[in-house]
């Protein structure tokens, strides 16, 4: 009797712990692998319990319909990320969005927050960071080739040491 009030007390005692994270440990898997996010990842752990939940939801119903999902997933992600920078610039008066988890590769990431993150930080218009990083290693000759090569960009144009940067944080995403 005790063992079975033990086991029942477990169940309730992680039942309670993922509703109150809102994300389960397959929903980290699953975006994980398809965008190279963690648990720790700030754009994941800034999220408001409502938002977990509704990426939860998103991640949930939408699993018979493997493309739906993807899609459905990083057009909320990109949705609660600019959520996020806005929380963030009240905060933090005069930064846009949290800094890069390595300042080596932030100034990076400010030209992506204002220039790129709408579309390529999640995929949801073109191919995440993620996605790049891991097809192939980016250099300033390669990033500024894809902004004025590839069909469909916004013309883009960056000074060489931009360019550098960007390319470091594109590279940032690699083995994510």
């Amino acid at each position: 009797m005790k063992l079975a009030f033990a086991v029942a007390l477990a169940a309730l005692t992680l039942a309670r712990t993922a509703l109150a994270d809102g994300l389960t440990q397959d929903d980290h898997q699953y975006l994980q692998t398809l965008l190279g996010l963690t648990p720790q990842s700030a754009v994941l752990a800034e999220l408001s319990p409502n938002e977990q939940q509704a990426l939860h939801s998103a991640i949930d119903e939408l699993k018979t319909y493997p493309e739906g999902q993807a899609r459905q997933v990083k057009r909320y992600l990109a949705l609660v990320y600019g959520r996020e920078c806005k929380r963030w610039a009240i905060g933090h008066p005069g930064q846009n969005c949290s800094p890069a988890s390595d300042a080596a590769v932030e100034p990076g990431k400010e030209i992506s927050d204002g220039i790129c993150a709408s579309c390529h930080l999640f995929g949801t218009d073109g191919q995440s960071f993620h996605e790049m990083a891991n097809a192939k290693d980016w250099n300033s000759h390669k990033v500024e080739h894809a902004l004025h090569h590839t069909t469909g960009m916004v013309p883009v144009k960056l000074t060489p040491e931009m360019l550098d940067q960007l390319a470091a944080y594109i590279n940032s995403f690699k083995g994510q």
